[in-house]
């Protein structure tokens, strides 16, 4: 398992594997930014893997 990216801020559900994802840079209202996290970390969060970005 390697490293994902989360958004910053609220409607944060899913953890992305494609910087590009639509949902990982959507709602521009209510984006704060991202970070990068090691996957391991983002599921102990209880973030579930983005059924969007590209594996």
């Amino acid at each position: 398992m390697g490293n994902v990216y989360v958004r910053i801020g609220i409607y944060r559900y899913a953890y992305h594997t494609d910087l590009d994802c639509p949902a990982l840079n959507g709602k521009p209202e209510t984006y704060q930014g991202r970070e990068e996290l090691a996957e391991e970390e983002a599921r102990a969060q209880g973030l579930r893997a983005c059924r969007q970005c590209k594996r």
